[in-house]
């Protein structure tokens, strides 16, 4: 009875005459192939490392100028694994060449050489297969949480309204971290921190001392910081409506929250050096012995806002609305103040040293007891301005309009500078 290996021997007979027959021809045009096709594997794996290194400066340009299905949709993220399985697939092509052309070889040292090579290159190849293998997996088992399975997008703004605060507050870092991932995530991911801040933050009583509890104040912190990730430039405004919240000590230093609606806020003791307010709207805002040093408010809204005491060193001011705003012993040293209206404020007892006040408007402001020593006052407008017994030695009043201002025996002026008239001299 014939064994099974011998009808096996059988079958394959015929067919392996025929490879052996056309196996050095086509053995050849497959090597030349596959070993063309690492080669440019190989030009391709150069020129991402060469973009890399280039920076998106480079590439960015490049890539918005190519069809949309040419782009690479792969995330920072994803590079490593990417650049393994391009690496394994020279290998692998490598190795699969070499063993190709070795049957053509006749050489017996070119024949030793290629067996090498594509032992090596195939042994390479599957390790880094498999790495990439791992690593993707790693990553997928890592995402699926956050981007398919209940950890989404949908079920964190669901988990917002637990009644346990370690709940809600994963669930602002998963929306932070999905708002990273994705630019189209990132508006309404804004919107629904500052709808879970007026909520939360508002719920805490008028005049609470302190600071914030942790979920709003990470929520704070994800709302002004939630575009400041690689590439995302800082041409982005928050706009976002934060009205009436309550959030007394809170710390915002270096968020961006242009353009934020934080009418009748709640911000006294808060932390916003270095803050991005530019066009943000403060009317009637609470922001008692805010430290506000650093921070930029160009053409702010400041309308009856309640800064006593507050700290705005340097701070960049710049055509705010300081309308009848309440500075009284707030330190304002260096800051620039050009062209600001402080019709009506009060800036009893207030630091002005060095402060920059071209062309600000301080028609009826209370000045009294404030120290305006090396201010810069040209062509400001100070008619009817109570100066008694503030401070202005050194103080540059050139073009000054000093009409109808009231001083005391305290009051002390740059020599030569007038009450009661427009100022043409004055320090420079």
């Amino acid at each position: 009875m014939t064994s099974w290996r011998a009808c096996l021997r059988r079958a394959l007979a015929w067919p392996a005459g025929v490879a052996a027959a056309v196996a050095p021809p086509v053995a050849a045009l497959l090597a030349a192939a596959l070993l063309g096709l690492a080669l440019l594997a190989v030009v391709v794996l150069v020129g991402a490392l060469l973009a890399w290194v280039a920076g998106p400066g480079w590439w960015r340009p490049v890539l918005e100028r190519l069809p949309a299905h040419l782009v690479p949709p792969y995330p920072e993220e994803d590079l490593l694994p990417l650049t393994m399985t391009v690496l394994a697939t020279v290998c692998l092509l490598t190795g699969a060449g070499g063993w190709l052309r070795r049957r053509a070889a006749r050489d017996e040292s070119i024949d030793t050489l290629l067996r090498r090579v594509s032992t090596w290159g195939v042994v390479l190849g599957l390790l880094l297969a498999s790495g990439s293998l791992v690593y993707a997996d790693a990553r997928s088992i890592e995402a699926t949480p956050e981007r398919r399975g209940p950890e989404g997008y949908a079920e964190a703004v669901r988990r917002l309204g637990s009644q346990e605060a370690e709940v809600r507050l994963a669930a602002i870092h998963t929306l932070r971290r999905l708002a990273r991932e994705s630019e189209r995530d990132r508006v309404t991911t804004a919107d629904v921190m500052a709808a879970y801040v007026r909520e939360h933050g508002s719920a805490v009583p008028p005049g609470r001392a302190g600071r914030p509890a942790a979920d709003v104040q990470t929520a704070l912190t994800v709302l002004g910081s939630v575009h400041d990730v690689p590439g995302a430039g800082r041409d982005w405004v928050c706009s976002c409506d934060l009205a009436r919240i309550r959030v007394p000590g809170a710390e915002l230093s270096g968020l961006n929250l242009g353009v934020a609606v934080l009418t009748s806020a709640d911000l006294s003791g808060a932390r916003l050096s270095g803050a991005n307010l530019d066009h943000a709207d403060l009317t009637r805002a609470d922001l008692r012995g805010a430290l506000l040093d650093g921070a930029a408010l160009p053409y702010a809204v400041l309308f009856m806002a309640d800064l006593g005491e507050a700290d705005m060193d340097g701070a960049d001011l710049r055509g705010a609305d300081l309308f009848q705003t309440d500075l009284g012993r707030s330190s304002l040293r260096g800051a620039d103040l050009r062209g600001v209206d402080l019709f009506g404020a009060d800036l009893r007892g207030a630091d002005l040293r060095g402060a920059d006040l071209t062309g600000a408007s301080l028609s009826g402001a209370d000045l009294r007891g404030a120290d305006l020593r090396t201010a810069i006052l040209r062509d400001a407008d100070l008619k009817g301005t109570n100066l008694k017994g503030a401070h202005l030695a050194g103080a540059n009043l050139t073009n000054a309009d000093l009409t109808g201002t009231e001083t005391g025996g305290r009051t002390k002026l740059p020599p030569g500078v007038g009450v009661g008239q427009a100022a043409s001299v004055g320090t420079q």
